[in-house]
């Protein structure tokens, strides 16, 4: 299966595209998981930069990407000669504005084949996917959809933070950096909610920045390490390191807001 199968995208008029984005990718604030909005912006961009590969992304998440069909408009900023910049906007089926973001793909004839591992080093005591602890579902009676579809488990807490991995839906060859955005953003919850001590404040990530790295073989499983680095004033910063098994593919941050107030009954399912 294509990415682009899996996000049900298909190109429309005018270089726009259109997304269907089911419930089955949502999370728990009333619209698709910011993860599954980000690869989808990086798909998207790829369509007015071909031949180029992904090098970073700035997503802010405007509202939630509620169900229905997705308008994702993106635009050339800047052809270079190394590295293209492409603005992607996605507005929901109310044409409402809902998601926006940057992404750099660079073209890699233009640079110096040179590589470096870096020196994140290799996590240690970790475990494997099968022997991970499934994230449980909320007893709040809040409905989060992509725990089934993305079976995330936690398999890792030291240093690097909780290493949460999650299942890769398709098997396209070169595109990690969207399985990245998804892992990423699913890592997001554990380490600032284990800071809140079991109180019941909804934790909703209004952006994502990744730069990308690695691009290995495509793995059925992907794993981000995320760490709370500080809360100050109701916000969260966190930084985040996805691998494929060993092998970084993305390094980056995001934003977390602690809201105000009870879990909103629109949260809830209805009955």
């Amino acid at each position: 299966m294509k990415v682009l199968d899996f996000l049900k995208g298909t190109p429309a008029d005018n270089g726009e595209w259109r997304f269907d984005l089911g419930r089955e990718l949502h999370g728990a604030f009333g619209g698709a998981n910011g993860g599954v909005v980000g690869a989808t912006c990086v798909a998207a961009a790829r369509s007015v930069a071909p031949e180029r590969v992904p090098a970073s992304l700035d997503v802010r998440f405007i509202r939630g990407l509620t169900e229905g069909t997705a308008r994702v408009i993106p635009t050339l900023l800047h052809g270079g000669r190394t590295l293209s910049v492409v603005s992607v906007d996605i507005f929901d089926s109310r044409d409402k504005l809902c998601t926006r973001a940057t992404v750099s793909l660079a073209n890699l004839d233009a640079l110096e084949p040179f590589e470096h591992d870096g020196f994140a080093g290799r996590p240690e005591g970790w475990v494997s996917y099968e022997k991970g602890k499934p994230w449980a579902k909320p007893a709040s009676g809040v409905e989060v959809p992509l725990i089934d579809t993305f079976d995330p488990r936690l398999v890792g807490n030291d240093d690097r933070g909780y290493a949460t991995e999650v299942k890769v839906h398709w098997d396209e060859p070169g595109t990690c950096a969207e399985a990245a955005c998804i892992a990423a953003d699913i890592s997001v919850g554990p380490p600032v909610g284990s800071a809140l001590g079991g109180k019941p404040i909804p934790i909703p990530n209004p952006d994502l920045t990744l730069r990308f790295c690695a691009e290995p073989a495509l793995p059925a499983t992907m794993i981000s390490a995320c760490r709370l680095e500080h809360i100050s004033r109701g916000v969260a910063s966190t930084r985040i390191e996805v691998r494929a098994a060993d092998q970084i593919v993305a390094i980056g941050v995001s934003t977390t807001t602690l809201l105000a107030g009870a879990w909103p009954d629109a949260r809830k399912p209805k009955k």
